[in-house]
C-alpha cells in the first residue's frame, strides 16, 4: 500500500501496454510538476538548479554548516529583496495590510524555495535534536483550531479589531479561556495584541477572511487528516498486509468500518469540506490546473468527449473546456458531489460540461468517449483497487480511446530539499490516512 507512485506509474504503464488491447493505446501525458521550479538543495550532487546556487553539505563541513547556511540565507534574501525593490513591491510583513502572496517569476520562486529549505535546515541544526523533538511534539494547532471552530476570524473586524471580552460574549467562551487560547494562536502569528486586551488581525488571520478556501483547507487538516494520521501506526499494527481502504487510520479515528468516501457520503458537510479543500489544493504552485492544459495535446482530439472520472466539482474540466471549445465533458463522481458540482459550472459551459453520478469501481457506463481522464485518483488507492478502477473501464473502451492520468510521481529519496520531500510524501502517496 505504501509503494511509491513512481514505481506504480511505471508498472501501470508497462502493464497496460502489455495487457490492454492495441485498440486503445495508453497515452500518459508528461505531468508537469513543481520540481522544475524547486532547487535540489539538500543532499544532492548538484549545486545549481534553475540558476540557484546552494552550498552542499559534506562530512568535512559539519562544523561550518551553520555558517554556510547563514551565507546562503543572506544571498537568497538579498536576491528576493532586490526583486521586491526593483518592482516596487511591499516587503513581507505580519501586518494586516501586508501582501497575501507574491506572483514571483520562476527564477525568484526557485530562490524563495531555496531560502525556505535553508531556513528549515538551519532551524534544525540550531535547535539540536532534543529541543527539536520537544518543539515538534507540542500541539501548535490549538490556536488555529480555536479560531476556526468559533469562526473568530470573521468576528474580528478588519482594520479596527475588537476586545477579548467582545469575542468572549459572541462565542460563549469564558474570557479567561479565550484569551489564553488566542494568545497561544498569536505565537503562530494568527492575530496580534497591539495593546492589552485588544485583538487585531495579522495578514495570516486576515487571509482566513479574504480566502475562505484557506479556512476550509485548514479545517480539513485539523478535523480529518490530523485525527487519521494519529492512527496510521495503529492501522499498520492491526492490518499489516491489508490493501483494504477500510483498514486505515481514518476508520479507527472515526470508529467506522466504512472507507472514507463511503463515510463522507453519509456526512455531506464533511464531504463538501473535503472537496472544497481539494479544489484549493489545485491553486498551490506546481499543482495548478494550467499544467493540465499544457501537459496533454487536447487540441489534437478535435470534436471529442472526455469523461472526467472521479472529477469532483468539475473544476479541471471547466478550465479545459474554456480553452478547447470542441471538447465535451462528462464529470463523474458520487451523487452528492455531482449535485454540488452542477452549481459551479458557468452558464456558457452548461451544454458542454455535464455531470453523472458514478462509482468508478463499477463498470463505466459511457461507452463512446474518446478520453477517460483521471486526475489525482490513483494515489488514494492501493494497487489492488487501482487495478480494479482500470478494469472497470475496459468494457467501455472503443478503438482509439485513451486513458489519461494526471498524478504526481514521487521523486527518488534525497533528490529534493527535505522540506519539499516532506510535503510530497505527506500528500502524494497511496495514503494510509484514508
Amino acid at each position: 500500500m505504501l509503494q511509491t507512485q513512481m514505481n506504480f506509474c511505471r508498472q501501470l504503464t508497462l502493464s497496460l501496454h502489455r495487457k490492454l488491447p492495441s485498440a486503445f493505446p495508453l497515452n500518459l501525458p508528461p505531468f508537469i510538476s513543481s520540481t522544475d521550479r524547486i532547487p535540489k538543495y539538500f543532499y544532492h550532487s548538484s549545486t545549481s538548479v534553475s540558476g540557484v546556487e546552494a552550498s552542499i553539505p559534506t562530512p568535512t563541513m559539519a562544523t561550518s554548516r551553520i555558517l554556510a547556511l547563514a551565507k546562503d540565507i543572506e544571498a537568497f534574501t538579498t536576491k528576493i529583496d532586490n526583486y521586491l525593490t526593483e518592482n516596487a513591491l511591499p516587503p513581507p510583513s505580519f501586518d494586516e495590510d501586508a501582501p497575501l502572496m507574491y506572483q514571483f517569476p520562476p527564477e525568484i520562486a526557485n530562490t524563495q524555495e531555496a531560502l525556505s529549505a535553508a531556513l528549515d535546515e538551519l532551524w534544525w541544526l540550531n535547535q539540536g535534536p532534543i529541543q527539536t523533538i520537544v518543539a515538534k511534539s507540542f500541539a501548535t494547532s490549538v490556536g488555529l483550531k480555536t479560531i476556526l471552530k468559533y469562526d473568530i476570524h470573521n468576528l474580528v473586524p478588519l482594520e479596527t479589531g475588537t476586545t477579548f471580552q467582545d469575542l468572549a460574549d459572541k462565542t460563549g467562551i469564558p474570557v479567561k479561556k479565550l484569551t489564553r487560547l488566542l494568545r497561544f494562536g498569536m505565537t503562530d502569528h494568527f492575530f496580534q495584541e497591539p495593546r492589552p486586551g485588544y485583538v487585531k488581525h495579522t495578514i495570516a488571520s486576515k487571509a482566513l477572511v479574504l480566502m475562505p478556501n484557506i479556512a476550509t483547507w485548514s479545517q480539513m487538516g485539523l478535523y480529518e487528516v490530523s485525527p487519521a494520521k494519529m492512527h496510521i501506526v495503529d492501522a499498520v499494527a492491526k492490518w499489516p498486509d491489508s490493501e483494504e481502504p477500510e483498514h486505515a487510520g481514518f476508520c479507527i479515528a472515526n470508529d467506522t468500518s466504512k472507507p472514507m468516501f463511503e463515510f463522507f457520503e453519509e456526512h455531506p458537510e464533511r464531504m463538501r469540506r473535503f472537496k472544497d479543500a481539494m479544489s484549493f489544493l489545485q491553486t498551490f504552485p506546481g499543482l495548478e490546473n494550467s499544467y493540465v492544459l499544457t501537459g496533454f495535446d487536447w487540441a489534437s482530439l478535435g470534436k471529442a468527449t472526455v469523461v472526467d472520472v472521479g472529477g469532483s466539482h468539475g473544476l479541471v474540466s471547466i478550465d479545459i473546456a474554456k480553452e478547447f471549445p470542441d471538447l465535451r465533458f462528462i464529470v463523474q463522481d458520487l451523487p452528492k458531489v455531482v449535485e454540488d458540482g452542477k452549481t459551479k459550472v458557468p452558464a456558457e459551459l452548461s451544454d458542454r460540461v455535464t455531470f453523472m453520478a458514478h462509482d468508478f469501481f463499477h463498470e463505466q457506463p459511457v461507452k463512446d468517449a474518446d478520453v477517460y481522464y483521471f486526475r489525482w485518483i490513483f494515489h488514494d488507492w492501493s494497487d489492488k483497487y487501482a487495478i480494479k478502477i482500470l478494469k472497470a473501464l475496459v468494457p467501455a473502451l472503443k478503438p482509439g480511446a485513451r486513458i489519461v492520468l494526471s498524478e504526481r510521481c514521487l521523486e527518488p529519496p534525497c533528490t529534493l530539499s527535505l522540506r519539499q520531500e516532506k510535503w510530497n510524501r505527506y500528500v502524494f502517496w497511496a495514503d494510509p490516512d484514508f
